[in-house]
């Protein structure tokens, strides 16, 4: 029997936390302006009488008539195969969301939503960059049966009838992929190293606002102690001869060494609250994200979305045997509120259990046994010389300034171009199977990303003026979820008749491919 349920009463209090934090910044802004510019009882506010401040509090008036006309007016409908949401006194607004239509539907519960039984959830269909729909407080036992239907319409498919409908299956219990302890969680905050931006940010702000100094003037002794004046110093001795300060350099390097333990500290941490507990989870032919210790984020993605799948690996990570996975997803580059919390496959997982978990997610799959390809035999010459073009240039300019110094700068320059060119084009390589196209590159922070051909939207064949001198060409790979700054199967200096080969059969497979969101 076709079930109803209504947003949980705790949504007017976060309807009204969410108007206070709306209306605090600029209440502040206006009450701190005024009182300064007023200038006392006599100003050009003085007329204004004292406690006009209150008076701020009639602008929640509106926006909560809003929320309690909102709360009153919506309606969550379970059809038989469809999803039915009313809301609106004045303007009524129906949606109907098919069931089978249903890609996500994801739970976000913070330490309020889990006092109250609450989750924010959102319902997400492959046809839009948006969310289809977003319930900010639903009961959890209303977020558990809508996704009990979608499970079981999946699971049972078109041939479901009005009699299937009254009784949602219980959820069967899945296959864990991935589960980080704590030790694994520790280990990938200090990894990722999240923290260098807001402590970086920070560290700006205090230096520029001369806080430091002083800081570290009550830390080290004496208020100028790794002051403005002491990177000046050392640059006056280095270029001009003169004396190195040895002992404020030693407090420097100590304030150095110390501020990147406190990042990685801080990283860590994030690591812990945002990570905890994260658990993947297969339910059949979906992927079930759990994690986070304060706001507890429930993701899933079904795995005939997956699009691509990126394997990362920094120096750091190959020397502890680790590695990231991250995924993406048919419209995951465009649900930007979404997408961060489906992009991680594992945060962290050991090189020995990456084939099992890709062997999870693309059955069939095995890197082990691909047959990778390298580049063109001429691929290391077209790649040198735009750094070398590049080296020029900087040397010449470094000439124009600082007179003979620029032969140590080509110094510096002309091995590093010629080495990194080098290891480019060895770690750069590629591989398909009939069901997979698989590039791998990087030498410093290396990257594989395996797309499916099935998932094929796009094959592009390109040739630059030097391309064709050389007789090579560059195949690039687009699908449904690849982001802008995502890691594509893009192959630069191949043969161009290899190149052809591979974008002839690719083009022919994503044609004969029924695309399936």
């Amino acid at each position: 029997m076709p079930s109803e349920q209504r947003l949980h009463p705790a949504t007017l209090l976060f309807d009204l936390a969410g108007h206070i934090k709306r209306f605090a910044v600029p209440a502040i802004l206006v009450i701190v302006g005024a009182t300064r510019s007023s200038g006392g009882p006599g100003g050009s506010f003085g007329g204004i009488p004292a406690g006009w401040e209150v008076w701020l509090l009639v602008l929640f008036v509106p926006a909560m008539l809003v929320s309690v006309a909102r709360y009153l007016s919506f309606r969550l409908h379970y059809d038989d195969h469809e999803l039915v949401i009313r809301s609106g006194l004045v303007f009524r607004n129906v949606r109907h969301i098919p069931f089978a239509r249903i890609q996500n539907v994801d739970a976000v519960e913070n330490v309020f939503h889990r006092f109250f039984g609450v989750a924010e959830v959102r319902v997400e269909t492959g046809g839009g960059k948006e969310e289809e729909a977003r319930l900010r407080v639903l009961p959890r036992t209303a977020f558990d049966e809508m996704r009990r239907h979608v499970l079981r319409e999946r699971a049972a498919g078109p041939q479901v009838g009005p009699d299937d409908a009254t009784g949602p299956a219980p959820e069967a219990a899945g296959q864990t992929l991935v589960h980080l302890p704590l030790r694994e969680l520790l280990l990938c905050g200090f990894l990722e190293n999240k923290g260098m931006v807001l402590v970086g940010a920070a560290a700006g702000v205090i230096w520029e606002s001369g806080l430091g100094n002083r800081l570290m003037g009550q830390v080290f002794g004496g208020s100028d102690a790794l002051s403005r004046s002491f990177f000046r110093e050392v640059m006056r001795g280095i270029f001009d001869g003169g004396p190195l300060p040895l002992a404020r350099m030693g407090l420097g390097l100590a304030a150095v060494i110390a501020f990147l333990l406190i990042v990685r500290i801080l990283s860590m941490a994030w690591a812990l609250l945002r990570l905890y507990d994260f658990r993947l989870t297969r339910l059949d032919e979906d992927l079930r994200t759990e994690y986070g210790l304060l706001t507890r984020v429930t993701a899933t993605v079904p795995i005939r979305r997956v699009q691509t799948i990126t394997v990362r690996a920094g120096p750091l990570h190959r020397w502890l045997k680790r590695a990231t996975v991250h995924v993406e997803t048919a419209g995951g580059a465009g649900a930007k509120s979404a997408a961060p919390m489906r992009e991680w496959l594992a945060p962290l997982i050991r090189q020995e259990d990456l084939p099992a978990l890709l062997q999870g997610v693309l059955p069939g799959f095995d890197v082990a046994a691909m047959a990778w390809q390298p580049l063109h035999p001429r691929a290391f010459a077209r790649a040198v010389k735009p750094k070398l073009i590049l080296d020029a240039i900087v040397t010449l300019v470094a000439a124009a300034t600082i007179g003979w110094g620029a032969i140590g700068v080509a110094i510096l320059l002309l091995p590093w171009s010629i080495v990194s060119a080098r290891q480019y084009v060895k770690h750069l390589a590629w591989a398909e199977s009939d069901e997979m196209v698989v590039m791998r590159s990087g030498w410093i922070w290396q990257r594989m990303t395996v797309a499916r051909v099935n998932k094929i939207q796009a094959v592009a064949l390109h040739q630059s003026p030097f391309d064709r001198r050389a007789a090579m060409a560059r195949v690039r790979i687009d699908t449904a979820g690849a982001g802008e700054f995502a890691h594509r199967v893009d192959v630069p200096y191949l043969d161009s008749r290899v190149a052809r080969g591979l974008f002839e059969r690719l083009s022919a497979q994503a044609a004969n491919t029924a695309f399936r969101w």
